[in-house]
């Protein structure tokens, strides 16, 4: 009677000490993964409410009007140019039409001071100076004074009205294409003030539902970045530049704007004075601060071009470049060194980007030149 009792007792002991030890492990896990399980569910949740859609849409919206906005900066670039080259030609042209209508005007003196009575009768029956140049008395004086060019001011002359026509139609286009872009800025501010006020009334699940959807977002355009750059970098058609560099030029890089932007690759767009882009534009409210995106030493700088800039010299030699600012902060020097994370600037329209919506000019520039900075701002915002 009493090895069965024992037996009975030593394997009661056994099967206690067993569930002391091993649900205590399995619970810990099951619990991990319910609570990951839940929260999962919690944001999946969340992506299916109508502000999460609402972002969605929003954000879908911002992206296609900056692409609608930098498509028609280029062509309101590339228009002042060519207004710019065309101004100087007209500047020519007319500067040689009244060299060549003085050259005249002192041939029809000469011949009245020495009695040339053909050519003074021309001169008196022209209507203007370009039916005086054209008559043969004119001509055949100028070639006595070797003054034969003169037959060219009629033609210089047309080509003077047909160019000054031409800047007047040119010049409507530059004030229609000022007022789409008027317009699309203003329809880039708007979903901007409507994406903050989704953020602003989100509760913590949304705001994680958020997150990940821009990590996703970025993450698909990171890699068809990277595709990109891989293809720039084969083909022998396109700079290297246009590539990008190398992430291990750019160690613990981190978005340049705080709270991340809006922007796409426009390396390459059209700029004034026959430039082309050599940075991205990244968009978001005036003021919003841009950050250090490496440990480094800042210069700041103003000029006519970019207007406020901060230079960003990291330690591997790689300089980043923010433009357009609209002020620098008044917490740090110029010259003094900074960590990653701190505030270099505030994003503005400065310099020539003051009729434009505001945004950050932002260059990489691992050598003496810009790469285009797309692909690694891409992976990082």
């Amino acid at each position: 009677m009493v090895r069965p009792f024992n037996r009975r007792w030593v394997i009661l002991l056994l099967t206690f000490a067993l569930a002391a030890f091993v649900p205590v492990s399995a619970s810990a896990q099951t619990q991990g993964d319910v609570d990951r399980a839940e929260q999962n569910k919690r944001v999946a949740e969340a992506r299916k409410s109508q502000a999460y859609q609402d972002y969605v849409a929003i954000s879908e919206q911002l992206e296609e009007a900056v692409g609608r906005y930098e498509a028609i900066h280029a062509q309101h670039e590339d228009l002042l140019y060519r207004i710019s080259r065309m101004e100087s030609a007209v500047e020519r042209y007319q500067n040689e039409a009244a060299d060549l209508e003085t050259a005249a005007q002192d041939i029809v003196v000469d011949a009245y001071m020495s009695g040339q009575r053909n050519l003074i009768g021309s001169a008196f029956s022209a209507s203007n100076i370009q039916d005086l140049v054209t008559s043969r008395a004119l001509l055949d004086r100028a070639a006595e004074r070797e003054l034969a060019s003169l037959d060219n001011l009629d033609a210089i002359s047309r080509q003077a009205d047909r160019s000054s026509a031409e800047l007047d139609i040119r010049r409507v286009d530059v004030a229609a294409n000022e007022d789409v872009a008027a317009t699309i800025v203003d329809e880039i501010n708007e979903l901007q003030q409507r994406q903050a006020e989704i953020l602003a009334k989100a509760d913590a699940t949304l705001t994680e539902a958020i997150s990940r959807l821009r990590q996703e977002v970025n993450e698909k355009a990171a890699e068809d970045a990277r595709v990109k750059r891989q293809q720039a970098e084969r083909s022998a058609s396109r700079s290297g530049a246009a590539g990008g560099t190398a992430p291990q030029n750019t160690p613990g890089f981190v978005c340049p704007v705080q709270g991340g932007a809006s922007f796409i690759d426009s390396w390459g767009f059209a700029r004034s004075g026959g430039r082309s882009h050599k940075g991205v534009d990244m968009f978001n409210t005036r003021g919003t601060p841009l950050i250090a995106v490496v440990d480094g030493r800042i210069k700041f700088s103003s000029n006519s071009l970019g207007g406020r800039s901060t230079h960003l010299y990291a330690d591997n030699g790689v300089v980043y470049y923010y433009t357009h600012l609209d002020s620098h902060p008044n917490n740090i020097s110029s010259g003094q060194r900074v960590s990653k994370g701190t505030v270099v600037g505030f994003l503005g329209n400065s310099g020539n980007a003051r009729y434009t919506s505001p945004h950050l000019h932002f260059e990489v520039r691992p050598g003496v030149k810009a790469v285009n900075p797309y692909p690694t701002v891409r992976s990082a915002c």
